[in-house]
């Protein structure tokens, strides 16, 4: 894509029952493509729609985080996009007492080539107070585009939402759910699990944080992919994960979730697990005898992100196997030495914001099936540190 999305909002409430919303939407789009047209030299417009996005927001202030983050997956999967929140009562006043709905039209338009057509997708941002809020997820159903699929974003996964989220399951081909919004509320961590064992309407549930894990984990699965290497993952005996360290005392969640990962898929059972500080030190058995993995690292500076820095896997045999994220770089480092032999090289590591992890999940939309074995011996082992 070579330019950013250009947004037309009018910015003007318009009365949230379906009916009127898809009246004013084509006036809005004789406004729109002729703004299009005037700002962009009378390029072809095009409104486009392959699926629908329903991203479902706790507050007003999430709520005004999406459209942005929807802009940019409208360049990649056209859509509808729709963005729903309840109102506090603070905000509803702002409107009046009474139970009610607002919306607002937006339209987010790209060129996806120089000199090609600008594509462009609408936006619809409803709001509801009271005891409106239990009819938003009709009026949401009565938006979407038909015969297309829908994808619910539910971001923060809290339960006030559950009920909605029950009702666009019916209907909806995945939901896609972000831990890391819930990193400061293991209970919202519990709750994540708890919708994997029961997900609404039984569809598929993908993670946005587990995706930020991909690059380490496909890493990881290289060292013994040879036939002639598996054995080494069996003979694991210490891991050591080290971390820039964003604050002191914050729980390392996606440090958790690769230790759940690698326990879960190479059968190791916890002993113990004890936490000084920001060193996490637990035990685990497996058939070949004893494992003990270390979190350890230090405060990140202002050149480094915080996150995990490297992994070190050791064995029994004295082979060991590490994935380095290289301190001004954007690449990660893998290097394995075992019976004589160095060996070492470098992937480009994808720095991926919000937008881009969940264009790259609408491409994705079975489920993972070691996302849940992962997370329940993740969430086990950080409940064995309290």
């Amino acid at each position: 894509m070579n330019e950013r999305p250009v947004i037309f909002n009018p910015g003007t409430p318009v009365a949230a029952d379906a009916e009127a919303i898809e009246q004013a939407l084509a006036p809005f789009w004789a406004v729109a493509a002729g703004a299009a047209g005037v700002r962009r030299k009378e390029l072809p417009f095009i409104r486009a729609c392959s699926c629908n996005v329903v991203a479902i927001a706790d507050t007003q202030e999430e709520a005004g985080m999406m459209p942005p983050i929807l802009a940019k997956v409208s360049e990649w999967h056209p859509c509808r996009s729709i963005i729903t929140y309840r109102e506090s009562d603070s905000e509803g006043a702002q409107h009046d007492a009474r139970p009610h709905m607002h919306a607002w039209i937006s339209a987010q338009c790209s060129i996806p080539f120089p000199g090609g057509p600008q594509i462009c997708c609408e936006a619809i941002t409803l709001s509801a107070q009271g005891q409106a809020f239990a009819d938003l997820p009709n009026t949401v159903l009565s938006l979407l585009m038909p015969d297309l699929p829908i994808f619910l974003y539910w971001r923060s996964f809290r339960g006030e939402n559950r009920a909605m989220v029950e009702r666009l399951a019916q209907f909806s081909n995945l939901l896609i759910v972000d831990s890391h919004a819930a990193k400061e509320d293991r209970s919202n961590r519990e709750r994540l699990l708890e919708l994997l064992d029961s997900p609404p309407g039984n569809m598929p549930v993908r993670d946005l944080n587990w995706s930020r894990l991909t690059a380490w984990r496909d890493l990881i699965a290289q060292f013994f992919d040879p036939p002639s290497s598996r054995h080494y993952a069996r003979e694991i005996s210490e891991v050591e994960i080290y971390r820039a360290i964003e604050a002191p005392g914050k729980v390392p969640t996606r440090t958790l979730l690769l230790t759940g990962w690698l326990a879960s898929r190479l059968g190791w059972r916890r002993i113990s697990a004890e936490r000084v500080g920001d060193q996490w030190l637990s035990r685990w058995n497996s058939r070949q005898g004893e494992i003990l993995v270390r979190f350890s690292g230090q405060p990140s500076t202002s050149d480094e992100a915080p996150g995990i820095s490297s992994i070190t896997l050791k064995t029994r045999t004295g082979a060991t196997f590490s994935v380095i994220r290289e301190v001004g770089s954007s690449c990660l480092k893998s290097a394995a030495s075992f019976e004589g032999s160095q060996l070492a090289h470098s992937v480009p590591l994808d720095i991926m914001d919000e937008g881009l992890l969940l264009i790259h999940e609408l491409y994705l939309t079975g489920e993972d099936v070691g996302f849940k074995a992962a997370l329940a011996e993740a969430l086990a082992l950080e409940r064995s540190f309290s």
